[in-house]
């Protein structure tokens, strides 16, 4: 299974080749989704010592786009990276039209070097949302560091070296986050059951808007690096939120960048 036939079945995308889509991708680095052409988002201006790339500044739970406004929101590798996972779902079923599209692939615990560690519960990932947790929390800091295989993390590093670059992390993570500064670490792990679930548990929430419809799991995807699971959801809206996404895409008169927010700030800047 690759992504050039998954985003065939379910991303919709521009006709014209020199228009973008209407869509994102959060957090591309350096390897974006095949097949798509949409605005890219990235909150780090660099990962591992390499420029991300993206065109707009926004962090998964905070997209710079109006309401209802794409067709699809995607992202590989990046839920993990949340610290508040049901915030950023929530997120881009906010900026996604109803029937629109959720696209994403998630490493499979069983399959990285997070197999070592615990699978998050569902539950975990709803008090967070409840809590507010933000992208400074420090409370995973030390299962993230003391429970991940090091052997995978770092192959070429022996015990010593790894150890030691373990504690320099943990120092370094512990620092910002006292300085409210954000970190970029496996906040949560996920194999496809516990998400599924997740998603179970975002769906009874009473105050929600919009419900999640999962129409596709894909695991050991995608085929090239197959570490990973692919989840498909469509967006469901309310009637009366339908009509606002109708009035909101006649006023945009077919041009994608009607989507961006005010509070867009180009990457760099």
């Amino acid at each position: 299974m690759t992504h050039e036939g998954k985003v065939d079945q379910w991303l919709r995308r521009s006709k014209s080749p020199d228009r973008r889509d209407f869509g994102v991708e959060i957090g591309a680095f350096k390897t974006p989704i095949p097949g798509i052409r949409p605005f890219y988002v990235d909150r780090f201006k660099e990962f591992a010592n390499e420029r991300c790339l993206a065109d707009y500044w926004g962090d998964a739970a905070a997209l710079p786009f109006h309401d209802h406004s794409l067709d699809y929101v995607a992202n590989s590798h990046v839920l993990e990276h949340t610290p508040n996972p049901v915030a950023a779902l929530f997120e881009w079923a906010r900026v996604t039209r109803h029937g629109g599209m959720l696209y994403m692939v998630v490493p499979d615990r069983r399959y990285t070097f997070d197999h070592t560690r615990e699978l998050t519960p569902p539950v975990h990932m709803m008090e967070d949302f409840a809590a507010g947790t933000g992208v400074n929390d420090g409370t995973h800091i030390s299962d993230y560091l003391d429970r991940l295989d090091w052997g995978r993390w770092n192959p070429g590093g022996t015990p010593d070296q790894n150890i030691a670059k373990r504690e320099e992390l943990r120092c370094a993570y512990t620092t910002a986050v006292a300085a409210g500064q954000e970190i970029n670490i496996h906040f949560h792990v996920f194999e496809p059951s516990n998400l599924v679930e997740l998603i179970r548990l975002m769906n009874a929430w009473p105050k929600r808007t919009a419900t999640l419809e999962i129409v596709d799991v894909a695991e050991r995807f995608p085929a090239a690096c197959p570490n990973g699971f692919l989840l498909v959801i469509r967006v469901q809206k309310t009637f009366k939120t339908q009509v606002a996404g109708l009035i909101s895409r006649i006023r945009m008169k077919g041009d994608p960048d009607a989507a961006l927010s005010a509070a867009a700030r180009p990457f760099g800047k």
